[in-house]
Parts: structure tokens; C-alpha cells; sequence
């Protein structure tokens, strides 16, 4: 091999070194990026559960004050009714 080819190869081989460390650096950086949106997709995921938590939260006690009214509605029926029934038995007693 000549001079002239050595430095050809030198040359070549330099240029392949430079693409490659393009290429690792191009990696590197979506690699940085896929990370970051990794963790705002946790952090997503994470505030999601605190939300779902806090809704299964409010349901749950929706739910028990809606099973307490009804209970009271029942008793104010029934009082009603008893309350309906004195009074017809009282106008019927005249």
C-alpha cells in the first residue's frame, strides 16, 4: 500500500469514526428524550390514580348520604302516614 492510500483509509476510517459518533450521539439524545417522557407519562399516570382515588372517594360517600336520606325519607313517610291516619281517624270519630 502507498502513502496516498494509507491516508485514503486514514481519512475513511476517520469519517467513519465522526458518522459513528454522530449516530451515538442522535441515539443518546432520544434515548434522553424517551426517558423524560417516560417519567411525565409516571408523573400522568400517578396524578390519574390520585384522581381516581379521590372520585371512588366522593362516590363512596355520595352513595352514603344518599342510602342516610333515603332512610330518612322512609321514616318521614311513615310518620306521615301514622300523622294521615290520627287525622282521619279523628275527623271519622266526629
Amino acid at each position: 500500500m502507498s502513502i496516498a492510500d494509507d491516508d485514503n483509509e486514514y481519512v475513511r476510517l476517520k469519517l467513519k469514526l465522526a458518522q459513528a459518533r454522530a449516530a451515538t450521539d442522535t441515539l443518546r439524545l432520544k434515548a434522553r428524550q424517551l426517558l423524560t417522557q417516560r417519567d411525565v407519562l409516571r408523573e400522568d399516570t400517578v396524578k390519574d390514580q390520585v384522581e381516581g382515588e379521590e372520585q371512588q372517594r366522593i362516590i363512596q360517600q355520595t352513595q352514603e348520604a344518599n342510602e342516610k336520606l333515603r332512610a330518612q325519607i322512609k321514616i318521614a313517610q311513615e310518620e306521615k302516614n301514622q300523622l294521615l291516619k290520627k287525622i282521619e281517624e279523628s275527623n271519622n270519630c266526629r
